[in-house]
């Protein structure tokens, strides 16, 4: 095979397998977490939301996250979660940029449905 192919596959493969490591590490944080508090904060849109979410949770939309964050209790670890991950990523960045320290990733909304 061409080696110019092979080496954004496993670039690719790497990337892939590191997200889903760290979505593992965090599951396995979850029950901790929510014992100490944790709020499970859901960046979906309302529609994404209402149509189905982990019960507790609290949707703030990624949109409108920064103009929420002082609704969120930066004393309690939170737990970010999305329709993939990618926008639970962003959130995290985003409250962690603006001083949150115990925020969580947990990736899919509904790997957190076991919890």
């Amino acid at each position: 095979m061409n080696e110019t192919i092979i080496y954004p596959i496993l670039a690719i493969i790497a990337f892939i397998l590191y997200k889903k490591y760290t979505q593992y590490k965090v599951l396995k944080l979850v029950p901790s977490l929510l014992e100490e508090g944790g709020q499970i904060i859901d960046v979906r849109t309302k529609g994404e939301f209402t149509q189905g979410s982990k019960e507790g949770s609290i949707n703030i939309p990624l949109d409108s996250l920064k103009a929420k964050m002082n609704e969120l209790d930066n004393t309690k670890p939170i737990i970010v979660c999305c329709a993939s991950g990618s926008r639970s990523a962003l959130a995290r960045r985003l409250l962690i940029t603006n001083g949150f320290e115990n925020v969580h990733n947990a990736g899919v909304w509904s790997s957190l449905l076991k919890f």
